[in-house]
């Protein structure tokens, strides 16, 4: 009998541990990063344009954050991180109009910072070398709402008359606007996409480096748009590309 007890004891405790190692873990994360946000240039965005028109457009990243909070359950060494941000997209553009003909020419420039809001839910998949702690590696989809935003900057129009083309002084004008979506505006209100990158885990601490990879034109043409000089910059394709540094603090459940 007791020889036939040990293998059973050994084996009901292989048995548990297998069970334990295979339990799922749940937990709580708080988030919060910075963004550096930009947006494609679309291919018809340099142009000469049909005569006497021709614009050209150029953008650049802005800095921006996110916040929220993220949901982990995880078992052994992979994890899914489901979560809820507020995070700022968008990009610095500058437009350039200009128009010429035997009387003169005309050149329009508008410089902005376009901050788009978005609540984004990430689904994030995560290997962690050594389970609660080393190296890691994410990626997984992403969808997010548009809750609107803010347009600053100006924009200049300088006229030039006669065979020596002296400017006339220019006209400024500052910008200073909200953010809209849906009809009747340039901006779609759904984003989708992927996100993917790398971390590093320390028991309840994880901080990651990641990409933002959008996959849907953010713009459409409006339907009361004003077209400047034949050209709508608007409706040009815009697809949402941001690096991403944050850092979650894990609470057991």
């Amino acid at each position: 009998m007791k020889q036939l007890l040990t293998p059973t004891l050994v084996a009901a405790l292989l048995l548990s541990a297998a069970c334990a190692s295979a339990q799922t873990t749940f937990r709580l994360g708080l988030r919060g990063g910075a963004n550096r946000a930009l947006t494609t240039v679309a291919a018809s965005g340099n142009s000469s344009g049909s005569y006497p028109f021709s614009y050209s457009t150029d953008k650049a990243a802005h800095y921006a954050w996110q916040a929220g909070v993220v949901l982990e359950a995880s078992q052994g060494n992979f994890s899914f991180q489901p979560g809820l941000l507020f995070t700022q997209k968008g990009e610095q553009t500058t437009n350039a109009l200009t128009t010429s003909g035997f009387a003169g020419n005309n050149a329009a420039q508008t410089t902005t910072t376009n901050r788009y809001n978005w609540l984004e839910i990430p689904l994030n998949v995560v290997y962690t070398l050594h389970g609660d702690h080393g190296l890691q590696v994410f990626a997984g989809p992403y969808v997010a709402l548009g809750l609107g935003g803010r347009q600053r900057g100006s924009s200049t129009l300088v006229s030039y008359y006669g065979p020596a083309y002296d400017p006339l002084p220019g006209l400024e004008r500052p910008i200073d606007e909200s953010i809209s979506y849906g009809n009747g505006t340039n901006n779609r209100r759904l984003d989708v996409g992927v996100n993917f990158g790398v971390g590093y885990r320390q028991g309840p601490v994880q901080v990651q480096l990641g990409y933002g990879l959008g996959l849907r034109n953010l713009h459409q043409p409006a339907e009361t748009s004003l077209i400047d000089f034949a050209h709508e910059f608007g409706a040009d394709a815009a697809y949402n590309r941001v690096a991403q540094l944050t850092g979650t603090y894990f609470f057991s459940l």
